[in-house]
């Protein structure tokens, strides 16, 4: 999402009001205002892992994944990306989600992310249904074990304090030197 594309929406603050707004747009139109003048560039739907698999063999064309979003320090070129799931309490929105713990895929996206092994690369977030009932963020807190830090249940998408918080706290720090 451009600046251009921005500056012709309603103000940031009043974006995640709307009803039907999508999760991944009031995500990023809140990111981008909250990092502007800093060292920390937000990008909207990178392509820098679309070929992460390779070559497609029967279509030629990159084979890979596109998250919602890739944060990169501008000073050193570190980067964390994020992948946004909004579903109802019901599916498997966070089941999905799980391919971005897989050895494999965690080890290509630290090289790519110019971060060392220790680093997990990604800011997951979890929104609608699936953040608030007690069953579903029983699993994906489970499943995040010592990962908590890279996860945000944003139960309300008018709260966008808690989320430029959690983003400060625990995701900024990953691309500093």
């Amino acid at each position: 999402m451009t600046s251009k594309h921005l500056s012709s929406r309603d103000k940031w603050q009043s974006l995640s009001t709307s009803s039907g707004q999508s999760a991944e747009d009031v995500f990023s139109v809140i990111m981008e205002k909250h990092l502007e003048n800093s060292n920390i560039e937000y990008i909207y739907k990178p392509d820098s892992l679309r070929g992460i698999y390779g070559i497609h063999s029967k279509s030629g064309r990159p084979h890979g994944i596109q998250p919602e979003a890739c944060f990169c320090n501008k000073d050193n070129g570190k980067k964390i990306y994020a992948e946004i799931k909004k579903q109802k309490a019901e599916g498997n929105a966070h089941e999905r989600a799980c391919k971005y713990f897989s050895p494999g895929l965690v080890k290509s996206i630290q090289k790519i992310a110019n971060q060392p092994n220790e680093i997990f690369p990604m800011w997951m977030i979890f929104s609608g249904g699936i953040s608030t009932h007690p069953r579903y963020q029983q699993e994906i807190k489970h499943w995040f074990g010592n990962k908590k830090n890279h996860l945000f249940l944003w139960q309300n998408l008018r709260d966008y304090k808690s989320l430029t918080n959690h983003f400060d706290t625990y995701i900024r720090n990953l691309m500093e030197d």
